[in-house]
């Protein structure tokens, strides 16, 4: 998985600002709801990059058992601290690090899903969310459509924001493309950076990579990975994926 800016504390306290309006929370509260009617007991979800813990919050309040694991301590901080924190277990590492069985559902949002660079690494990831699933479990993340060639909206005149800032003020952002490749096999890695100005000062990120997998590719390692896919959507409302769509979104089940 790729370093971010992240690790870094001033970039966590101004992330939920800079993310604000998410429509993939509703997506994965809905995916409980329908998924835990089935359940015998508690129902638990395991949030993989759970970030600043704003959907693992959300979800707890809903009144799953939820864990979520991260890399990034500054994230966590900001996840361990914010209301309703403390009905969350939070664990500072990686899928790997979080036991065998504890969850009916993996979720990896935020794309997330497009830190995992190398099929090493991501054939990894997989394989910790299979073991963390109790049987019959699912996996549901998204990765951004590489038919939708979202990286070109990653340049100044597209992505400049300004933010009220928690401190009082507005900050402004925006993203900077750096790099753009694509490998043999169609997939896209792209790498950015983004700039903040506030208070009369400037901040810029270290260089951030993404890569965009094709679908056919998604659907292949997460099969390799002993899942099997039971739906596809190429949006938050479940619109069908579409060359053109937005998001490829899987959720899967665990033998």
């Amino acid at each position: 998985m790729t370093e971010s800016g992240y690790e870094n504390p001033v970039a966590a306290r101004t992330y939920d600002l800079e993310n604000s309006g998410r429509s993939d929370f509703e997506f994965y509260l809905d995916l409980a709801g329908e998924l835990s009617q089935d359940s015998a007991g508690d129902f638990a979800v395991l949030d993989i990059g759970c970030g600043t813990g704003a959907l693992g919050v959300d979800l707890a309040e809903a009144g799953y058992r939820v864990t979520g694991v991260d890399p990034a301590q500054a994230m966590l901080d900001v996840a361990r601290n914010r209301p309703g924190g403390d009905r969350v277990t939070w664990i500072h590492g990686y899928a790997g690090d979080v036991g065998e069985g504890i969850a009916d559902l993996a979720i990896m949002t935020g794309h997330v899903a497009q830190y995992f660079i190398t099929d090493q690494a991501w054939a990894e990831v997989l394989r910790n969310a299979y073991h963390a699933l109790r049987p019959g479990g699912r996996l549901a993340f998204e990765s951004r459509n590489v038919g939708a060639r979202a990286w070109e909206r990653w340049v100044p005149e597209h992505s400049l924001r300004t933010v009220p800032h928690p401190d009082g003020g507005d900050f402004t952002t925006w993203h900077e493309l750096v790099d753009v490749d694509e490998d043999a096999t169609g997939a896209v890695i792209e790498t950015h950076r983004s700039v903040t100005e506030y208070a009369g000062s400037s901040r810029t990120s270290p260089d951030e990579t993404l890569i965009f997998r094709p679908l056919a590719r998604l659907k292949s390692t997460v099969e390799a990975a002993g899942f099997s896919i039971e739906r596809s959507y190429g949006d938050w409302t479940r619109g069908p994926i579409t060359a053109g769509s937005v998001e490829n979104i899987l959720i899967s089940q665990r033998s």
